[in-house]
């Protein structure tokens, strides 16, 4: 074979590699540069649709506090005195709200919605300096004839607000379906909202001297917005199956809200105002009732309009997130495939063209009959064979490490999966347990307010708050014995046992006869529990507990004095036939009651002393002019400063009760 040929065909392999090298460097890099730039633009898409969510939502409480302040208007131009703001305070609402909204449509790429809301807010000017000279005229009749243009001229700031919505929407297309259906029902929430923020100001307007046409024209507009409304909710409803679970519960007490409460109210005083035979004291005692419901289920609403801009901002803020990553990912995979072409190009030309070159120059003059010309040095040609050896052995000693490497990471990702899911359950049943536990709240002339802290993720404590219908304000606080998934799944038990003991109790049975029957009723084969169970009667100074076995809570009286009241008692399932003892106890108005587990009284320090009955109570005295929520916060700091740690060893469980001096003025009244 002639030497050129034989140079010829080396030069085609070197030549051949380092091409493949540059296809292959040059192909991935522009495959990895077209995909950074779609994600790239992905990333942004989510961003702009995360500044126009932002900017909608604003827009959308800045409609439901325009709402507020045309009701007010429109009922104080009537005489209507049933607002539970002034003007001022919701004038001040709503402009709050209109300069964050404008503040976040200046964000707005390609948007010229700030400049819309401007010349909003110059229309609601205009139309206040209207409203307020109407209300300064003296002449009641003037006041009565302009309500309806103040009413329409607010509700067509409404509209154009939901049409500058509607507009931002329209320049979004959002890939992910539940961000879309977010975006939808907030749109029906947000008509359902105003249909019904429409029939307040109607149904206020009821509770004034109207006439016969006016009661017309109130049962014609109240009949519209209802059928608005109704569409709305079941638009809501058709859509709920594609929200998460947060959004699902709240959607829950709006169907309660519209359904059990407000819309049975509804349809009566429609009857009553298509009967020319009712009086107008009648229509306005059903007036009041159901004035009081729109306020409730417009409250509900609200609550179930803001977890659908939670969900909403969490899913762009996901898909941003996402974007951003995979945007990292294709600039690494571009930053690593460039490196691997270049060190590749370079390793093929020195260790493999090079080594072949000399191989062939040593053969070439072999075959020429050089019997001289030098040959490859023997302890190389020795290595290159003992490394096809070596590599054998090697590659038998991979495969055996290889197989071992998947046995133990096999394992160790089934243990990884079983902890996962063990958590996931655990984390699951915590959030189950914290809903069944009542949000603070207001019952009658008590408030209450309470603090769970599990050890674990799941609590063998539990608490309740109850009001049968004209009765006083129940209570009760429970502490399984025991820790983790069982005594969680017994709180649970013990919670339905001992609410269901407060709603079967009879008029006349004292609270000491229900205990020693719930004691009596509770299954031997589950372990026993302690529990303080009482009644309070703010509206007459009183109150009573029972303790079985718990710790002794804490009266926080209005004038400053601190007492333990009860000493203790068997816990419920020790001992069948046991009696209780029922302790009374005076509570009014700023009487606060704290209720505590034995979490909280024997957690222990690193040195094992507990933090004892005795150290609650001075903590108590020291802090007794805070709120209750500081309060509660500032105990359970100190307890856990006290335990030197994060991590409990009990479930500590603290629910104060309040007697509210508003609510019994109210009920007086």
């Amino acid at each position: 074979m002639p030497t050129c040929i034989r140079k010829t065909a080396v030069f085609t392999i070197r030549r051949t590699l380092i091409g493949l090298f540059l296809l292959l460097g040059v192909g991935l890099c522009t495959l990895v540069t077209l995909q950074a730039s779609t994600t790239f633009l992905q990333y942004r898409e989510a961003r702009e649709q995360t500044v126009s969510n932002s900017a909608r939502e604003l827009l959308a409480r800045a409609g439901m506090a325009l709402a507020d302040e045309r009701t007010e208007a429109y009922l104080s131009l009537l005489g209507a005195s049933v607002v539970e703001k002034g003007a001022a305070e919701l004038s001040q609402t709503t402009d709050a709200v209109f300069a964050e909204a404008a503040q976040s449509l200046a964000l707005v790429r390609g948007s010229e919605g700030d400049a819309v809301l401007a010349r909003l807010r110059q229309a609601l000017t205009d139309l206040r300096a209207v409203t307020d000279a109407r209300r300064s005229t003296a002449n009641p009749e003037e006041r009565t004839a302009a309500a309806p243009e103040v009413l329409a001229g607010y509700s067509q700031l409404v509209k154009d607000l939901v049409s500058l919505r509607v507009a931002l929407l329209t320049q979004e297309s959002p890939a992910d379906p539940g961000t879309a259906n977010a975006f939808q029902m907030r749109r029906y929430a947000t008509i359902l909202l105003e249909a019904l923020s429409l029939n307040e100001a109607r149904i206020g307007e009821l509770l004034t001297d109207v006439t016969p046409e006016a009661r017309r024209a109130a049962w014609d507009q109240i009949r519209g917005n209802s059928e608005r409304a109704e569409l709305a909710y079941e638009l809501l409803g058709n859509r709920a199956g594609a929200s998460d679970r947060a959004v699902g519960l709240k959607l829950a007490a709006l169907a309660v809200a519209y359904e059990d409460r407000y819309h049975p109210l509804e349809r009566q005083l429609l009857a009553d105002l298509a009967s020319p035979a009712h009086e107008a004291d009648q229509i306005r005692n059903e007036a009041y009732p159901l004035l009081w419901s729109t306020r409730q289920i417009t409250r509900t609403g609200a609550e179930f309009q803001e977890s659908l801009f939670t969900y909403s901002r969490e899913r762009l803020a996901q898909q941003q997130r996402r974007a951003s990553m995979l945007a990292l990912l294709w600039a690494s995979l571009f930053l690593a495939g460039l490196y691997a072409v270049v060190h590749g190009s370079w390793v093929v030309l020195r260790r493999v063209i090079t080594p072949l070159d000399g191989l062939r120059r040593s053969m070439l003059a072999l075959a020429e009959g050089d019997l001289h010309a030098p040959l490859p040095d023997r302890g190389t040609q020795d290595e290159i064979g003992a490394m096809a050896d070596a590599l054998r052995v090697f590659k038998a000693n991979a495969i055996r490490r290889a197989r071992l490497q998947e046995e133990r990471l096999g394992l160790h990702g089934k243990l990884q999966a079983a902890h996962r899911q063990l958590q996931q359950d655990l984390e699951a049943a915590s959030a189950v347990q914290l809903s069944l536990l009542p949000e603070p709240a207001r019952l009658g002339g008590v408030a209450f307010t309470g603090r769970l802290q599990p050890s674990h993720f799941i609590s063998g404590d539990t608490y309740d708050v109850l009001r049968q219908p004209n009765g006083p304000v129940h209570f009760f606080l429970a502490d399984v014995a025991g820790h983790g998934a069982a005594a969680a799944l017994v709180s649970v038990a013990s919670r339905y046992a001992a609410a269901q003991t407060i709603l079967q109790r009879r008029a006349g049975d004292s609270l000491a006869e229900a205990i020693a029957t719930l004691n009596d009723d509770w299954p031997e084969h589950l372990p026993y529990f302690t529990v303080i169970m009482g009644e309070l009667r703010p509206e007459e100074g009183r109150g009573c507990l029972v303790q079985a076995g718990h710790p002794p809570p804490l009266l926080l009286r209005h004038s400053g004095v601190v007492e333990m009241i009860g000493d203790g008692g068997l816990p419920i399932g020790v001992m069948r036939g046991a009696t209780f003892d029922v302790v009374a106890f005076g509570f009014g108005p700023g009487d606060r009651l704290l209720v505590y587990s034995d979490g909280l009284s024997e957690a222990e320090n690193p040195s094992g002393q507990p933090f004892t009955e005795e150290r609650l109570l001075d903590l108590v005295r020291r802090n007794l002019r805070l709120p209750t929520a500081d309060l509660l916060s500032e105990v359970a700091r100190t307890v856990q400063d006290w335990r030197g740690s994060a991590s409990a060893e009990d479930d500590m469980t603290l629910l104060v009760l309040e007697g509210v001096e508003e609510a019994l003025r109210a009920a007086a009244e």
